[in-house]
């Protein structure tokens, strides 16, 4: 099966090295570049050198139009979206900038937008679509993950998948962070299984991107917030501490338990077993493509899956 194997990019030594080693093996490459500024203009932090990997490697690029995933933000992207002068102001800037920069498409992944801003959202994604549209580029979205509309869930409340699917060429839907307050499973078979009943109900197949974890949580005891892992960190941790991983086959992802200080740790991950496993729904659901978060994370045999089915 040829499907869209996308990767999100965040600038660290181990995402440009995993670039310069499997850029072959990527079609387009979604970096978090471009963030909003509260007068609608952009935070250019785009990087030379991966754009030269990038053209060397032929990878397509859709940059990410970001409100730097913060809380904090979440009064800024109201007011951008909810003011027409500063919602024109940023799509006009949004377009220059994927003209001027050649780029072949964009990427919206606005976070905590607040849900009252439902209509505002699908309106700026509208005016985005219909410009870049016209000019041959692409339109794409990250959205949370659901299971059911519920337009005042204060985290994925705003987003309507069935009005925005309708502006976008391409909507990446993050089925992961299943558990994050409290310990569990980052993305569960059957967590994945349940967002995609949903999304194929209200979104053309056609247009989904699976949005795939390969990184892990490490939760201490009574406190909420996890220590984000990647692979190599999550089997090094566990070596160091002679803990055992076990794979929980109901979830279908790895897990291990740990001690320090007599403060009790569990932990959760992906690797290339879980991931493989959920590349089994594309298939099944008839998704084109999977979205990764994100390069420079993943366990490194994922590679050998994707070069060998020839995505």
């Amino acid at each position: 099966m040829d499907i869209d194997n996308i990767w999100f990019y965040v600038s660290s030594p181990d995402a440009k090295q995993d670039l310069s080693e499997h850029g072959n093996l990527i079609d387009k490459l979604v970096p978090y570049w471009y963030g909003v500024k509260a007068d609608g203009t952009l935070d250019d932090q785009a990087e030379k050198d991966v754009k030269e990997t990038e053209a060397q490697k032929n990878i397509q690029v859709y940059p990410i139009i970001h409100n730097y995933s913060s809380p904090q933000m979440r009064d800024r992207i109201h007011n951008l979206l909810s003011n027409p002068q500063l919602r024109s102001t940023l799509v006009t800037n949004i377009v220059n900038m994927a003209v001027g920069e050649k780029y072949p498409g964009v990427n919206i992944d606005f976070e905590f937008v607040p849900p009252e801003d439902r209509q505002n959202l699908t309106t700026f994604m509208q005016m985005l679509y219909t410009e870049l549209s016209g000019k041959g580029i692409k339109t794409t979205i990250s959205v949370p993950a659901e299971l059911k509309d519920n337009p005042d869930h204060p985290f994925s409340g705003a987003f309507n998948y069935s009005a925005i699917q309708r502006f976008c060429d391409e909507m990446y839907i993050l089925a992961y962070d299943e558990h994050f307050a409290t310990p569990g499973p980052i993305a569960s078979i059957g967590f994945v299984r349940n967002v995609l009943n949903y999304a194929v109900t209200v979104i053309p197949p056609n247009k989904i991107r699976l949005g795939m974890a390969v990184y892990g949580y490490d939760w201490t005891e009574n406190v909420t917030i996890p220590r984000t892992l990647s692979y190599n960190q999550a089997i090094e941790l566990a070596r160091n501490l002679g803990a055992n991983i076990t794979y929980d086959e109901t979830a279908q992802e790895s897990t291990f338990t740990y001690t320090m200080n007599t403060t009790s740790h569990t932990v959760w991950f992906e690797d290339v077993r879980s991931f493989t496993a959920k590349l089994e729904l594309l298939m099944e659901y008839n998704i084109p493509g999977i979205a990764v978060w994100r390069l420079g994370q993943e366990d490194q045999r994922i590679w050998n899956i994707l070069a060998i089915r020839n995505f």
